[in-house]
């Protein structure tokens, strides 16, 4: 996937087992991507997702195994049962177009109570240059373009609540201009998306929420 076939992505992949005298405690699965053919840019994108997926596992490895250990300790204290933690980072590829590359990233633990802590994010990158596409390059940049942005998307809300599609906090409306992130965005042919923060426009249960707006046509957002 890329331009005139001279780019395309590559998944990595690392899934590992953790113990605790011989217990399972802890399993993740890393999966990242590799920026293949695209010159300095494509490997410049690439030793930055490699670095991305070590903190990840260096997370997991330390800081989130020695949390799931302390509850295995308690669990055998207490004769109760112990479920080991899972945890990921997981990605796709939104759109591949001339120069452009746009992924959506999730990442997420679940820690034994069957409760998910997650996030999730878009990247959108020149390929060539290694150098993000920002918003104002999608998006129309007119007078009052944030204000009409969040109603488009507080519109789209209010419809996926009324399908049933998510159930958000009573306040949300007034939340979304102060949380949009404007640089997290995922972009689609046909869509672009805002993927919101865990707990900050619904309850946790509900991840992260996502709403989205129309792609416009290519002229409209330079």
């Amino acid at each position: 996937m890329g331009e005139k076939g001279t780019w395309e992505v590559i998944w990595k992949e690392e899934k590992k087992g953790l113990t605790l005298d011989g217990e399972a405690v802890l399993e993740y699965h890393l999966r990242w991507p590799q920026v293949e053919g695209g010159g300095r840019g494509a490997k410049r994108l690439s030793r930055g997702y490699s670095e991305m997926a070590g903190r990840w596992r260096e997370r997991w490895q330390r800081e989130v195994y020695c949390q799931a250990c302390l509850q295995l300790a308690d669990c055998r204290a207490q004769a109760r049962p112990f479920t080991p933690w899972q945890c990921a980072l997981e990605g796709e590829v939104t759109i591949g177009e001339e120069n452009c590359l746009g992924l959506k990233l999730r990442a997420w633990e679940e820690r034994g109570d069957g409760r998910k802590c997650q996030v999730c994010w878009g990247d959108v990158w020149k390929v060539k240059e290694g150098a993000p596409v920002l918003l104002r390059e999608v998006l129309p940049r007119k007078r009052g373009w944030k204000k009409a942005l969040c109603r488009q998307l507080t519109q789209q809300g209010e419809q996926l609540q009324r399908a049933g599609g998510c159930f958000l906090d009573p306040d949300w409306p007034g939340k979304i201009r102060g949380l949009l992130p404007t640089g997290d965005y995922c972009l689609y042919e046909d869509r672009v998306e805002f993927p919101f923060s865990q707990c900050t426009l619904a309850p946790a249960v509900e991840g992260t929420p996502i709403l989205w707006v129309p792609r416009p046509d290519k002229t409209e957002g330079a």
